[in-house]
């Protein structure tokens, strides 16, 4: 595994105008923590198992989105940004994520992108929450496996949502 480094002891990625910028240095596995690789890896497969991980900052959303899955059991975690996304991620695995295209601190693109990456979360259903049909497509080429439109109507809104956590529950 190599990876690229400004200098050894800061692991840090080098710069635009570094002046090492394209050398590489060789860090064997043990000495970048393999025990910390573990411990996060043991984490992960112990994690909480929820219905359904709602990533929206708009809190309107959020509270109706609690109010129309609460009645028909789903389990429902909600953040408000990729950042918290990310670290939510790390410690419960929901079986759908629902996740707003307009996120204050990245696009919600950047979430398909991240959990695709991980081994642990290939074929996680990801829908987009957009009211942009532009926006559906880049969702699409993200590795979204799909979208709800917005402003949706709620009881199709629970409907798809329970249908896509019954079929992954069974």
């Amino acid at each position: 595994m190599m990876y690229t480094y400004q200098n050894e002891q800061q692991r840090q990625p080098a710069g635009p105008d570094s002046k090492a910028r394209g050398q590489v240095y060789e860090i064997p596995i043990s000495q970048i923590g393999m025990e910390s690789w573990s411990a996060r890896r043991q984490a992960r497969s112990t994690a909480k198992h929820v219905d359904v991980c709602l990533i929206e900052d708009d809190e309107s959303i959020v509270g109706m989105v609690e109010v129309l899955l609460e009645p028909v059991g789903i389990n429902l975690v909600s953040v408000g940004s990729c950042e918290g996304a990310i670290t939510a991620l790390r410690e419960i695995r929901p079986r759908l994520l629902l996740v707003d295209l307009g996120l204050p601190d990245r696009s919600g693109l950047e979430i398909a992108r991240v959990v695709r990456g991980w081994n642990d979360y290939p074929y996680i259903p990801i829908i987009a929450l957009t009211a942009s049909a532009e926006r559906a497509g880049a969702a699409w080429r993200a590795g979204f496996s799909g979208f709800i439109a917005k402003p949706f109507e709620p009881k199709m809104f629970q409907t798809m949502v329970k249908s896509w956590v019954s079929a992954l529950t069974h």
